[in-house]
């Protein structure tokens, strides 16, 4: 068998090189030969140690992930929002004029449309003719009472004389001086003197009330003279912040009524982040706290915010969130964490007018 190797081996050999090539060629079968035991030499992995890894690694992945809360805190349920401001006229009528374009932006006190003010501006005009009436009254009472008061003083002073008179002949009667008839007489017109000065009192007391009477006539047609004048300036209906129109629905002619909003408004300085973070969190997030941003809308860049706040309280039933936001903590029937939102505030933004409420975001929150 040695023999037979040794024939094989010689007879696969190179020819001679020429001149040029002075080096000797290496027969193919023996690089075969010498390099076979290198590729022998190769470690070889076990199955056990093949297993043995992987469990390591996902020991070592998980504890990384369980070490990663005391580090950070990431969440993907998060989403930009703002504050959507309800426009409901305060009057009634037909939309007369619609000013604003939908999706608009509009800055606070801009005109968004109109209300027919023909009734509102009659009603205006019929409250300062009865304004106009009832201080014209005014005079008149004032006049009168002057003169009931008149009349009271002269009664008074009447008065005054009879019983004067009364009393002066009650001696003269009982000595004799005069007659009783003429006694009488004095003390009879002593009375009417008295009662003629009650009626006086009671006609000016009256007179006076009267004249209050049409005084608070006058404030009540004041105010309802303000108020007519109030629901014509109400016709014109404007912007009580700055924003973006939003689903503008409204179209001339249509029907406004001071119980349903006819347009919506989206205030474009009051944009956030709220971040439904895990309750595991909570316990290292603090107002002040510097965020990081990923807004969907704007991908590929981070953007700097500010914890604001965290809500001190969620509804734990659904449908009651009136007051109080309610999060769902279960995912297809998975049971979660509960879930608390955290606002943010933006010191970096793509710019007010590349800001989208409604939109998703990712927060980190490094500690």
């Amino acid at each position: 068998m040695d023999q037979h190797l040794n024939v094989s081996l010689k007879s696969e050999y190179i020819p001679e090189p020429s001149v040029s090539d002075k080096e000797p060629r290496v027969p193919v079968a023996a690089l075969s030969l010498s390099a076979a035991p290198e590729l022998d030499r190769s470690p070889k992995v076990s199955r056990r140690q093949r297993t043995l890894l992987f469990l390591l690694a996902v020991a070592a992945t998980v504890l990384a992930w369980c070490l990663s809360g005391y580090l950070f805190a990431y969440t993907d349920d998060a989403y930009v929002t703002s504050d959507v401001v309800s426009i409901t006229p305060e009057v009634n009528g037909p939309i007369e004029a619609v000013h604003v374009k939908d999706n608009e932006w509009v800055e606070r006190g801009t005109l968004l449309f109109t209300i027919n003010p023909v009734p509102f501006r009659l009603a205006v005009e019929r409250a300062r003719a009865e304004e106009a009436r009832t201080e014209a009254q005014l005079p008149v009472d004032r006049a009168q009472s002057q003169v009931l008061q008149a009349q009271k003083e002269a009664a008074g002073a009447a008065e005054r004389l009879a019983a004067a008179n009364l009393r002066r002949d009650t001696p003269l009667a009982q000595s004799g001086t005069i007659s009783a008839q003429a006694l009488d007489t004095t003390r009879t017109s002593e009375e009417q003197s008295a009662a003629q000065q009650h009626a006086a009192e009671a006609a000016l007391q009256k007179e006076n009330e009267t004249l209050s009477l049409d005084e608070a006539a006058v404030s009540s047609a004041h105010a309802a003279r303000l108020l007519a004048e109030w629901r014509l300036d109400r016709t014109k209906v404007v912007a009580p912040v700055d924003g973006y129109v939003t689903h503008l629905a409204v179209q001339t002619g249509d029907m406004v009524s001071t119980s349903q909003a006819a347009v919506a408004i989206v205030d474009g300085n009051a944009f956030r982040v709220v971040a439904n973070y895990k309750e595991y969190y909570l316990r290292h997030l603090h107002p002040g706290g510097l965020a990081w941003i990923w807004l969907d809308s704007h991908p590929w860049h981070l953007y700097r915010a500010r914890i604001q706040g965290l809500a001190h309280g969620i509804s734990r039933q659904q449908g009651s969130e009136t007051l109080v936001p309610y999060v769902s903590p279960t995912v297809n029937w998975i049971r979660l964490q509960r879930r608390i939102p955290v606002r943010f505030t933006l010191l970096e933004s793509p710019g007010r007018d590349q800001l989208f409420m409604g939109v998703d975001a990712r927060v980190l929150v490094i500690y």
